[in-house]
């Protein structure tokens, strides 16, 4: 792809920012921000403060005029007032990008100080994202991590960030980043655009469309402001090429006076939105947990064929779970044929299940588990997908053993089983890929020691079997419209 030329790609690789806003207050809002960008970001910061001699251990400018250079964004958590004086400040000065944190303006109804801001930027020709907006993140950033945000984020050494995000809600990409570091959840972008009176929905989902580093995009949406037909043109153009997930919010009367409060946004009916949605291709969220869920999905797994599910497990009551929600969220949970049966009873315990779901019944054979099992199942080519149920790896054990006080440390061979558990996966995740076979996980005890180990190689992982379901849905959804 060629270099991109869209100007937000430009506003998230800045080498220099100027930040109105912070102290040495931690509690206020700037601040957190300020020491958020600070973490991870290796380019110039410049606090901008009329008393204080540093800012988190930054020097201090008194105003844009004294920087000692013209930065590449500018960043402003400043009372309302102040906002659109310095906004001027920095379009004579020649800044060319702007993200307004401060609230104040068209969701409280002062219509015309946000227009003000939008005459500035025009007049001077900058673009900018906000007012009333969290900030952005760009973990691919060519100066380290840029995140504006009140959370500080990264990923695991040597991971790329595939997910962008896309919301008119700052919580909804801010207060969930300490949960997407312990999910794995790889995000590389996102960009809260608050009341978009410069930047609109429409241009971040287009910035998207063009990015390479972008391969899912997740949405949260109360309500389209402007640009109606043409948000609904790229929503069709983007889902052709990437999958994106959205969750709608402000269909109710109650959603829709707190989505005009909260960015003015003016929430339509959910049949609207839905038609919309459908037509367009992408993938709908019914709450905010399932739009994570199902954009981490699409961020490791393989594409989907069709709709046949396979199932391994190694219970009984899940098997019986997976296997009704399947049927219930529209996948087919085939009868293998004869032939395969033939071959996995020849190989699986005297207890087990040879149909599917196929049922090891707590069988502790990593081979089996891992390798014999689903390469017979694939390689029949009667299934599109594979759902496995359980991991257990050295947590189940280490509990037994504090339990015991360490009395039959002998009977359980922690790091033997961890050399051949580890052996057994690397085959594992080598054939997955080799292959590209779409694999999901059911795991309740998501605290297991393989759980980062599975993420790290692209194994998608959900702790319910209902969101494994739901996810795998979403993937036969897209992959086959």
């Amino acid at each position: 792809m060629d270099k991109m030329t869209h100007f937000l790609d430009e506003l998230l690789n800045p080498r220099s920012v100027a930040f109105l806003g912070a102290s040495n207050n931690l509690i206020t809002m700037g601040t957190g921000q300020c020491y958020a960008l600070k973490t991870r970001f290796k380019g110039k910061i410049y606090p901008i403060h009329p008393k204080e001699d540093k800012v988190l251990g930054l020097p201090v400018y008194r105003k844009l005029e004294d920087l000692p250079e013209i930065p590449d964004l500018l960043i402003i958590v400043l009372p309302t007032r102040l906002v659109i004086e310095y906004l001027e400040a920095a379009g004579k000065l020649g800044i060319p990008y702007a993200v307004i944190v401060s609230a104040g303006f068209s969701e409280v109804g002062e219509v015309d100080n946000q227009e003000e801001l939008n005459e500035i930027a025009t007049r001077f020709n900058m673009r900018f994202i906000g007012p009333n907006c969290i900030g952005v993140i760009n973990t691919h950033s060519n100066h380290g991590i840029l995140n504006c945000t009140w959370f500080p984020f990264e990923l695991p050494k040597d991971q790329k960030g595939n997910i962008s995000l896309l919301s008119q809600s700052g919580s909804w990409i801010s207060q969930i980043l300490i949960w997407a570091e312990r999910r794995g959840l790889r995000i590389g972008k996102s960009i809260s655009i608050g009341n978009e009176a410069n930047t609109s929905i429409t241009e971040c989902l287009e910035y998207f469309h063009q990015d390479p580093q972008t391969e899912v995009i997740g949405m949260y949406v109360e309500g389209i402001k402007r640009e109606g037909r043409k948000f609904v043109e790229a929503l069709h153009e983007v889902s052709r090429e990437k999958p994106v997930v959205v969750s709608y919010h402000g269909g109710t009367s109650a959603g829709a006076r707190a989505g005009m409060s909260h960015t003015a946004s003016l929430g339509g009916k959910p049949s609207i939105y839905d038609a919309i949605f459908k037509q367009s291709g992408v993938i709908q969220a019914a709450n905010m947990e399932e739009l994570f869920e199902f954009t981490h999905a699409f961020s490791l797994a393989h594409p989907v064929k069709g709709k046949r599910v396979g199932l391994i497990t190694n219970s009984g009551g899940p098997a019986v779970t997976l296997a009704d929600l399947c049927e219930k969220e529209g996948l087919e949970v085939v009868s293998l044929s004869k032939d395969l049966q033939a071959q996995l009873k020849a190989i699986i315990p005297s207890v087990a299940s040879a149909n599917n779901p196929i049922d090891l019944t707590f069988d502790l054979n990593f081979n089996l588990f891992y390798e014999e099992v689903p390469k017979l199942v694939w390689h029949s080519g009667e299934v599109d997908v594979l759902i496995f149920y359980g991991i257990f790896g050295r947590s189940m054990l280490e509990r037994s053993l504090e339990y015991s006080n360490g009395e039959f440390s002998h009977l359980f061979p922690l790091e033997p089983m961890d050399i051949l558990v580890q052996e057994t996966l690397e085959r594992f995740f080598e054939w997955v890929h080799s292959n590209k076979i779409p694999v999901l996980i059911s795991c309740i005890d998501t605290a297991d020691n393989l759980i980062p180990l599975f993420q790290e190689n692209r194994i998608p992982i959900f702790k319910w079997p209902n969101m494994t379901v739901k996810a795998a849905r979403a993937l036969v959804q897209y992959y086959n419209q």
